[in-house]
């Protein structure tokens, strides 16, 4: 008897679909496309790779106007000073765009329209060894970063009953590398997260001074 596997329910989309991904570059443009090779130590959480998770990928959103500025957002459980772009997770069956203009609506409840598709972020994790050498890393999982960024005519992001998010804060585009290096510079169990979480700042930063 030979065994098959787990059996995902049949309504469940890839971590990338092509033909969704060739759908928004028709409507938002060609994107930045990317595979990194990280390290998932710390607080990389393991759930993401479970055959059970509850989504496919995240969107990560850039949230601009009026005027230049970008929202940056903390949580209750992150160290004091630590930003970073808002993002939100994909649901196994939804659809990129849908689940980026519901998070942004349940994250900050503004109304926003899609300006551009900036980039899709490939990860692949690892685990280093028993000697924390990358010779003989086992692979963890892959995960994807979906990032947008979209306008904001009026308002200011609010978390008012977000049981997660503890503030907002507007930045100039000019800062973005800051973030990212105050991110990569973080030391602790969140180390190989913040060395994750700066990719998307940084490739950010690279796309809108490619368009200026």
């Amino acid at each position: 008897m030979h065994s098959v596997g787990p059996v995902f329910p049949c309504s469940w989309k890839p971590m990338i679909d092509e033909d969704e991904v060739r759908g928004i570059v028709r409507r938002y443009g060609e994107p930045i496309r990317r595979v990194y090779d990280l390290c998932a130590q710390g607080t990389v959480s393991p759930h993401r790779w479970r055959a059970n998770s509850d989504r496919r990928a995240e969107v990560i959103f850039a949230i601009q106007g009026p005027g230049e500025q970008i929202w940056l957002h903390t949580k209750h459980n992150y160290p004091r000073p630590m930003f970073r772009l808002p993002t939100g997770g994909i649901e196994r069956d939804e659809e990129v765009l849908s689940a980026l203009l519901r998070e942004i609506d349940e994250e900050t409840g503004l109304s926003v329209t899609i300006q551009r598709f900036v980039a899709l972020l490939e990860y692949r994790f690892h685990s280093k060894n028993q000697h924390g050498e990358n010779q003989g890393k086992r692979s963890i999982g892959t995960f994807a970063s979906y990032i947008f960024l979209v306008q904001n005519e009026m308002g200011e992001p609010v978390c008012e009953g977000n049981n997660e998010v503890a503030e907002f804060k507007p930045i100039l585009p000019c800062q973005l590398a800051e973030v990212a290096a105050n991110l990569r510079n973080i030391y602790g169990e969140r180390r190989a997260w913040g060395h994750w979480r700066a990719i998307a700042h940084e490739v950010l930063d690279e796309a809108l001074k490619k368009q200026q």
